[in-house]
Order: C-alpha cells, then structure tokens, then sequence
C-alpha cells in the first residue's frame, strides 16, 4: 500500500484560523528549510510515537524569490516547522488550527475538530521550530 500524500501546498488552501496568504507563506517557509538541507521535493516522512506512520511530504519548488524572501534562517524554520506541524496533526487527528495564541501562552495554537468557534479548543501546538 503506497503511502499517504502530504502535499504542503494544501496549506494555502487555509483552516478556520490560518489565511491562504499565511498558509502559502508557511509552506514556503517549510520547501525552503528542506531544500538547504538538501531533501529533493518529495520526502519520506516517518511518525513515530503515540501514532506510526509514513507520509509522502511533497513541498513546492523553490524560486530564487522565495530565497531572498525567508532569507533570515531562524524564522524561516520556525514557519515551517508550524506549517508541517499543522498538516501533520490535521492528518493524524482530524484537528486544525482554530486560533492563534498570543505570545507569552507558552504555545502557538489552538487546535480543535475544524470548528471556527475558538471555543472548540481541544488541544495546544507548540512547535519548537528545529
């Protein structure tokens, strides 16, 4: 059975609290990341922990644009670490990001079951971006 496909630029396509525009951006962000550390434009992801699985990551091709737009390495990465991190926990739990935490929560999103009501929260996200 070949492995389930995750293409990052479904993230533009938006969830209850993530704009297409911020979706795109995060995919981005993230085919940057894996293009300097030298991964092809698809990658074999493997979970592991509370689920094991295997996923296809299929990320966009990267322009000389969008290499001087993420061009500061330390947010490009922490962008594309949340964008993977949504795509992966919305496949693996049905859950999606429906607000965004301020700063200082210790977090970075609320997830819940794609509802937009942020009264929905059924779990946080916090991503340490590595």
């Amino acid at each position: 059975m070949p492995d389930p496909v995750i293409e990052l630029t479904a993230l533009q396509e938006g969830l209850p609290a993530l704009t297409p525009a911020a979706g795109l951006q995060l995919a981005e962000a993230a085919a940057i990341c894996l293009e300097e550390q030298g991964h092809g434009r698809e990658i074999v992801l493997n979970v592991s922990g509370t689920w094991v699985r295997r996923y296809r990551l299929i990320r966009p091709a990267v322009t000389d644009q969008m290499r001087r737009c993420y061009n500061d390495a330390d947010e490009a990465t922490e962008w594309g670490a949340c964008g993977i991190a949504l795509l992966l926990l919305h496949y693996l739990t049905g859950f999606a990001v429906v607000e965004r935490s301020r700063r200082g929560t210790g977090f970075d999103y609320w997830l819940g079951e794609g509802d937009t009501s942020p009264f929905q929260r059924k779990a946080k996200l916090e991503e340490s971006g590595v």
